[in-house]
């Protein structure tokens, strides 16, 4: 999953660019989440640390967006910031923070998809991944290619999409997996299930269907919880 944050201070801009951005060919509403917030007071450090993509107004009013990206990079030094302004003079020390780009407001249509585009692809050239024992073997996963973990016998079985087929298999624990991979759109929806949370179609009380049509049952005793974390993930909750 990639996460896409928008900071701006006027709801009705960062509104309209989130609208533009997931209008865009290049976005994938499977694969990407945006997340928009109007208030830097209310960035926490977890969230900076979470944010691959990063779309942040210079000027706030008493908040400098140089200064706050100081603070991103003091949290993670590999995401990709875009400023987006209407001030071309910050352009130098917008560069002393390892800015990816200038988004002119005024020109958003025309350099927004090539800008998204190029961020997006960079953001895949350091894809997260998952590092662990499979089969014997020391196994690096792409995190966005896992559909769902089940155990089964003591072995964890990854399934995986398309491109990253077959399955793999690991005797780590899945209490310790679901640690790893809660904060990267995971949901524990059954003692034997984690779900990547991109791949669900719907989910019910009754079980949770996937993109490919795979059914899988939820912890009934469980589930207010689960569907909470569900919409939280949607931006419903």
């Amino acid at each position: 999953m990639l996460h896409i944050l928008i900071c701006d201070d006027e709801p009705e801009f960062a509104s309209l660019l989130k609208s533009k951005i997931t209008g865009l060919p290049t976005y994938s509403r499977r694969r990407m989440s945006i997340e928009c917030v109007t208030d830097p007071r209310d960035i926490t450090v977890q969230m900076a640390r979470d944010m691959d993509l990063i779309f942040l107004d210079i000027d706030m009013g008493n908040v400098n967006g140089i200064q706050l990206a100081a603070k991103f990079r003091e949290v993670r030094k590999d995401s990709i910031l875009i400023f987006v302004t209407n001030y071309g003079e910050y352009a130098a020390e917008g560069y002393e923070v390892n800015a990816f780009r200038f988004l002119p407001k005024l020109r958003i249509d025309e350099k927004l998809p090539d800008y998204f585009e190029k961020a997006v692809a960079a953001c895949q050239a350091h894809a997260r991944t998952l590092n662990l024992i499979c089969d014997g073997e020391e196994t690096s996963l792409a995190i966005d290619t896992i559909i769902y973990v089940e155990i089964e016998s003591g072995l964890l079985i990854f399934h995986m999409d398309e491109t990253a087929r077959p399955e793999r298999k690991s005797r780590m624990t899945m209490r310790k997996l679901e640690e790893m991979l809660t904060n990267e759109g995971f949901l524990r929806i059954h003692s034997s299930y984690l779900v990547n949370m991109a791949y669900i179609e719907r989910l019910l009380s009754s079980g949770v269907t996937l993109l490919d049509g795979k059914f899988l049952m939820v912890s009934q005793h469980n589930y207010p919880e689960i569907k909470k974390r569900y919409l939280e993930w949607k931006g419903l909750g």
